[in-house]
């Protein structure tokens, strides 16, 4: 589990990405002034990459974390909502 200052970051019962999750909303002011519509990475609670190519982003922490969860996310005001059709079944 990711240690900040000493102490785990979550607790044993909450879910790594919700604390990763929660770790980039809590951020989000800060992070628009830095890294404004690229990808951020959160480990631990923190930054530890970011990339304008979310997949290339994923590419390099699996090769450097191994399959831990990490979460990332696009920095931008207003979070885009993706509108995807549903696959029509043929009988």
């Amino acid at each position: 589990m990711p240690q900040i200052q000493g102490r785990p970051f979550r607790t044993e019962n909450q879910d790594p990405l919700a604390a990763e999750e929660q770790a980039f909303e809590r951020q989000r002011a800060k992070l628009l002034r830095r890294y404004n519509g690229q990808f951020v990475a959160l480990y631990g609670g923190r930054v530890i990459d970011h990339a304008e190519d979310a997949e290339a982003l994923a590419v390099r922490l699996f090769a450097k974390l191994g399959d831990v969860p990490f979460f990332i996310a696009r920095v931008e005001g207003k979070p885009s909502i993706y509108d995807l059709p549903s696959p029509e079944i043929e009988r």
